[in-house]
């Protein structure tokens, strides 16, 4: 199949409504296809800031009504690229799937019209590992794949079948059916992430036993909107905490993080006891009733530190490139843009805990800044309820100056420090608790 001159090889589609919080990721996944791309976001009616998030990625936005399958359509209007890829905002396409992705594009057998990835859920409880398995054995004896697994389609196979039916739910089933009959479809070898917030959300067993029932009564012949009444639409969004706590780790490679502790214990001593600390700092802090993230550096390695720091109760962004205080600009805007208080902390003081976060959080209203001040002069966590550039402008990073440097900024806005007790963060050897040290 040829393609105009100029033109992506591949369009991808993602179906949005008030999905602020989670594009961020997929967007970021997106970002490094090694495929000639575009990425069209199909805004259903959001009222956060799905449309702002998915521009800044550098994605088209494009209005739409509200349904999938609407959504889906519209996006893929007007397109020139010889394939489409439909994701779900929730979903993630970590590298294996990239690269697989990128491989069927570079030579796609002939009489393929369609594949898809395989299904893997986000988390490590048992359970999801249950439904997966289960997924595998339906869609091994019955074909049966879910949306969440994407949807990789010829664009004018797509057309010939008019695209998504107009259906309030299996769409991607019958859509799936009726590509079937104008050429093969099989799976690619590797597995899309998605999100099972809407188990979590309805509860684990009544998800899936109701899935099952509606499936099923579908495959029996009875009509989908009929089913549709056992399906409410998801809520736009689950009400979420106003505060959030702002977690700024780097990846653990020897000879790029803790320079200083590994002239004491070598390389690779110093990652290891960094990568201990940053896990310890996150698990302390997981479960509070804030939303988590880590915004991690480097931005594409986002599985390695999901790897490493656990993926339970927490939310990943990557950084935005700049020094240290572009990117605290950048995170906080963008947090305080969701919620009323964001604290943003790092990954190497040891004691930091919950009670320190809530200290903080009870200590923060208009016109104050709260401070937790580092023994070395820099700080270990500082809180903000409306965005403040100048606090981070013209700081001496990673000297003893830091602290000071930031008091000051903040006077000179008119803002009033609050102050939590100091803790040490580790840079050196001395800085190490006893039980760490050699």
């Amino acid at each position: 199949m040829s393609r105009p001159r100029g033109s992506p090889l591949l369009r991808v589609v993602i179906p949005a409504l008030d999905e602020a919080r989670t594009l961020p990721g997929l967007l970021t996944d997106l970002a490094g296809l090694e495929v000639s791309h575009e990425v069209v976001v199909v805004d259903g009616g959001s009222t956060d800031d799905t449309g702002a998030v998915a521009r800044e990625a550098g994605a088209q936005v494009v209005a739409s009504g509200r349904g999938r399958a609407l959504q889906m359509n519209r996006g893929a209007e007007g397109a020139r690229a010889p394939w489409l890829l439909f994701l779900h905002a929730d979903s993630r396409l970590p590298a294996p799937a990239r690269t697989a992705l990128a491989r069927w594009l570079s030579d796609p057998p002939a009489d393929v019209v369609a594949a898809w990835f395989g299904f893997l859920l986000d988390g490590d409880d048992a359970f999801w590992r249950l439904l997966e398995a289960g997924q595998r054995l339906r869609e091994r004896l019955f074909g049966l794949v879910y949306g969440d697994q994407g949807l990789l389609v010829r664009r004018e196979g797509f057309e010939r079948i008019g695209g998504f039916p107009s259906l309030p739910l299996m769409e991607d089933v019958e859509v799936l059916r009726r590509l079937r009959r104008i050429g093969r479809v099989r799976p690619l070898p590797a597995h899309l992430r998605t999100s099972p917030r809407r188990y979590r959300e309805e509860g684990r067993a009544r998800g899936w036993i109701r899935n099952s029932l509606l499936m099923t009564l579908y495959l029996a012949g009875v009509p989908a909107r009929h089913l549709a009444r056992w399906y409410p639409a998801r809520r736009s969004s689950a009400p979420a905490p106003r505060d959030v706590v702002l977690v700024f780790a780097k990846l653990p490679v020897p000879g790029q993080v803790k320079t200083r502790l590994a002239r004491d214990v070598g390389p690779e001593r110093a990652a290891a006891l960094y990568a201990g600390m940053g896990r310890a700092v996150v698990d302390r802090l997981r479960g509070g009733p804030y939303r988590l993230i880590v915004c991690h550096d480097p931005p594409e390695r986002s599985e390695e530190v999901a790897a490493w720091l656990g993926r339970s109760g927490t939310e990943f962004w990557p950084q935005r490139a700049g020094d240290l205080g572009e990117r605290l600009v950048h995170a906080l805007a963008v947090a305080l843009g969701q919620a009323d208080r964001v604290c943003v902390v790092g990954t190497d003081a040891p004691d930091l805990d919950r009670d320190l976060v809530a200290q903080a959080f009870a200590n923060l209203g208009p016109g104050r800044v709260v401070l937790g001040p580092a023994r070395d002069g820099g700080y270990y966590l500082l809180g903000l309820s409306e965005p403040c550039p100048a606090l981070f402008r013209d700081i001496q990073w990673s000297t003893p100056a830091v602290a000071d440097q930031t008091r000051a900024r903040a006077r000179g806005e008119g803002l009033t420090v609050v102050e939590l007790p100091p803790l040490t963060d580790v840079d050196t050897l001395a800085d190490l608790p006893p039980a760490l040290r050699p």
